[in-house]
């Protein structure tokens, strides 16, 4: 049954989704994370989790990798051309055991309950195969602001939130939430054996001393957890 949050969300990207790009540049620093995080996808099967308008999704379809999109919002998946897509939620996937090689959610956990963490990873452990990967990439509420670095990034976001820059109302019921990256590595470890964080790079970051050296000060996390192989696996 889907939730008034998730009602919401989809509400939001089904009314804005002409305000989201549908291109990737090929050397995206957040795709490059994903691809050092799993390593080669040629042919591996990939689920992309929120894929909105594909364009991750199409990234690494051209990489090799047999790719599906799953998003909540019907608006965004009818410009998701050139991938296999389907309309579902991160808490109820609608596919077997066992289905995919990797998951990958690229800016979805922010737009996600808290307290449905817990179903959404578990349903993704649940596709992925034995040493399966999950990818997660979001925003680090540790982060500080790339134009502003004496500024955190949560508040420079709060600030624009008023001033209604976001696609959230600032006196909504949903707003986009950033995370500490130690707070879902523990989540997803109850459900993951192996899970490490890696701070990305942006180009805006890399013009900078602080973020070069200060990893953590970086705006963008991916989350990498693998499966356990069961048995067998050593």
């Amino acid at each position: 049954m889907i939730s008034a949050h998730e009602a919401e969300v989809t509400f939001r990207f089904d009314a804005l989704h002409w305000r989201f790009k549908d291109s990737l540049e090929p050397d995206d620093y957040r795709l490059r994370g994903v691809l050092d995080a799993i390593g080669s996808v040629e042919g591996l099967r990939v689920l992309d989790l929120g894929c909105g308008k594909g364009r991750f999704a199409r990234a690494l379809q051209n990489h090799g990798a047999i790719v599906t999109g799953i998003d909540v919002s019907t608006a965004m998946l009818a410009e998701a051309q050139g991938i296999d897509r389907v309309r579902g939620s991160a808490r109820c996937l609608p596919f077997s055991d066992a289905s995919f090689d990797a998951v990958v959610a690229v800016e979805v956990f922010e737009h996600l309950e808290p307290s449905t963490w817990r179903e959404a990873i578990a349903e993704a452990q649940r596709v992925l195969t034995p040493r399966g990967v999950l990818a997660i990439v979001d925003k680090s509420l540790a982060s500080l602001n790339a134009q502003r670095p004496w500024m955190p990034g949560a508040l420079v976001k709060r600030i624009d939130e008023r001033r209604g820059l976001w696609m959230y109302p600032a006196d909504g019921p949903v707003r986009e939430r950033w995370f500490w990256p130690s707070r879902l590595r523990k989540e997803l470890l109850k459900s993951f054996p192996d899970v490490r964080v890696v701070h990305l790079l942006s180009p805006a970051e890399r013009r900078l001393v602080l973020f070069r050296r200060v990893p953590g000060a970086r705006l963008m996390a991916l989350w990498v957890a693998r499966r356990d192989g069961g048995e067998g696996d050593v």
